[in-house]
């Protein structure tokens, strides 16, 4: 399949105090969810793949020579859902790993574009006839539509969350975008031809480094207890 790349940033919000003594019995919304907001950027170069591009024919021939691009905007809120108590998590240090499991909305802006080695990719006989035009006069369908457009997508994930100090973590997880339109990658295939009946949609896999900063967090309420204490 087809393989991009992805460079984003998060910024997370929990619902407790790491302080007991303005938050000392948090309830189950405090212990096990965090709020996520959300940019990335993806691009990828995409090609056909399977058995139809790999026929010795002419439709083989055009499905290997079309190639084509796309990027992607994202902007868009998760909440997470931690199976082990937070708090207990990222102050006790009682465990250094924890799972999570997401579920957000995103917007976006999607810019595709498409290419082919035989000539222009708008003359129809450098395509299948997947990709030509359809329907009636009055409602003329593109299968093949590069206008840069907003987009919506529901995204789904889960992740290992790996403690390092008391104020970082490195996060890994895997990610389903299910998006609103099916011209993410600028192709839509006429459904009479080729079975195309979902949206485009995309799979990550995510690395990230997560750095707590703030008067509330866990490295700066050590301070101030130890402060205290002399």
């Amino acid at each position: 399949g087809n393989v991009g790349l992805a460079a984003g940033a998060s910024f997370y919000i929990n619902f407790f105090n790491y302080d007991p003594k303005i938050n000392p019995n948090p309830n189950w919304r405090q212990k096990h969810l965090k709020l996520k907001i959300e940019t990335s950027y993806l691009k990828a170069n995409l090609d056909h793949f399977g058995s139809y591009q790999a026929e010795d024919s002419q439709n083989g021939l055009k499905l290997r020579n079309m190639h084509g691009k796309t990027s992607v905007i994202n902007l868009g809120t998760m909440i997470e859902y931690h199976p082990y108590n937070i708090p207990d998590f990222i102050t006790t240090k009682k465990r250094w790993v924890a799972p999570y499991f997401g579920l957000g909305v995103m917007g976006g802006y999607s810019m595709p574009s498409v290419t082919t080695d035989l000539g222009d990719w708008q003359d129809e006989a450098n395509l299948i006839q997947a990709y030509h035009a359809y329907g009636s006069n009055d409602s003329t369908v593109q299968p093949i539509d590069i206008d840069s457009k907003l987009v919506l997508s529901l995204v789904f994930g889960a992740g290992l969350r790996f403690e390092i100090d008391f104020e970082s973590a490195l996060m890994i997880d895997m990610r389903w975008q299910y998006f609103n339109n099916d011209y993410i990658d600028g192709l839509s295939p006429n459904p009479g031809i080729v079975p195309n009946k979902y949206n485009d949609w995309l799979y990550y896999l995510n690395v990230g480094y997560v750095f707590e900063f703030g008067e509330n967090t866990r490295i700066s309420t050590w301070l101030k207890r130890n402060r205290r204490m002399r």
